[in-house]
């Protein structure tokens, strides 16, 4: 139920989404007859867009973005048990359209991970993601993908663990411990994208994985900056995905999925 709850309530009040909806009501403000709702869609109006022209012309979706990225260093143990590729980027839509693997923006987790697993021979190797999307009979997953790229690029994966019946990150954690059964005295490596490693961190934590974060596939330098750059759609890409987290990091505390607001 949650994840339906999710996905009706990131339609509406995604940042993208949120403002053409509020800019539809400012219009129909303009044409009421009652000159106090006109007055108000006037100045509606004007504000929504000033706030678009800062957005276009500063990057404030890195400014929110960088504190998810930076939140944690890569760092390896000695002793790896097991190496996990956290699904979510995959492009089923496309992916089943145009029978081959496509991935949205960080195919680079692929990369990372093939490189880990090189770099640990004895490691289980494992991926988890089934689908994110609300309503979908697509004949493939997101596991059927990964199978297929990581195929392509030259991994053996004959003994690859795989879990495809998760949603969203709460249910990788969890369906994969209930596969797994991962103790205390076991390290795994977590490969997924920079900014949202923090609540792939805390759901793991939470399901009981002492995990060691791999991030990958960074939006930013890393560093803040405020030099103006015309790019609306760019800069308001970056802050969906930034807010996305940070509303799934308060959601997930709130209901228990994960133990801190702010894991590190």
């Amino acid at each position: 139920m949650s994840f339906i709850l999710s996905k009706i309530f990131w339609a509406f009040f995604s940042p993208g989404n949120m403002l053409v909806l509020v800019l539809l009501l400012a219009g129909f403000l303009t044409t009421a007859q009652n000159r106090g709702w006109q007055r108000l869609g006037q100045k509606l109006t004007f504000n929504l867009a000033l706030l678009l022209f800062f957005v276009a012309i500063f990057p404030v979706g890195d400014w929110f973005l960088i504190p998810l990225e930076n939140r944690f260093s890569n760092s390896l143990p000695q002793h790896v048990d097991g190496i996990i590729l956290l699904g979510g980027d995959e492009n089923t839509l496309l992916s089943a359209a145009r029978g081959e693997p496509i991935m949205h923006n960080s195919a680079n987790r692929y990369l990372r991970f093939v490189e880990l697993a090189h770099l640990y021979p004895n490691a289980q190797l494992i991926f988890t993601g089934g689908s994110g999307h609300l309503f979908s009979n697509l004949p493939i997953k997101e596991a059927d993908i990964a199978v297929q790229m990581l195929t392509k690029i030259g991994l053996d994966i004959h003994s690859l663990v795989i879990e495809n019946e998760s949603h969203n990150t709460f249910e990788n954690a969890t369906k994969l411990a209930s596969l797994l059964h991962p103790t205390p005295q076991q390290n795994w490596i977590l490969v997924t994208s920079a900014w949202h490693m923090p609540r792939a961190v805390g759901c793991f934590r939470k399901a009981g994985w002492v995990v060691y974060p791999q991030s990958t596939g960074y939006l930013t330098s890393g560093q803040i900056y405020s030099t103006p750059q015309f790019d609306l759609l760019g800069h308001l890409v970056e802050l969906n995905i930034a807010v996305h987290e940070y509303v799934g990091l308060i959601a997930y505390k709130l209901m228990g999925k994960t133990d801190q607001l702010w894991p590190s």
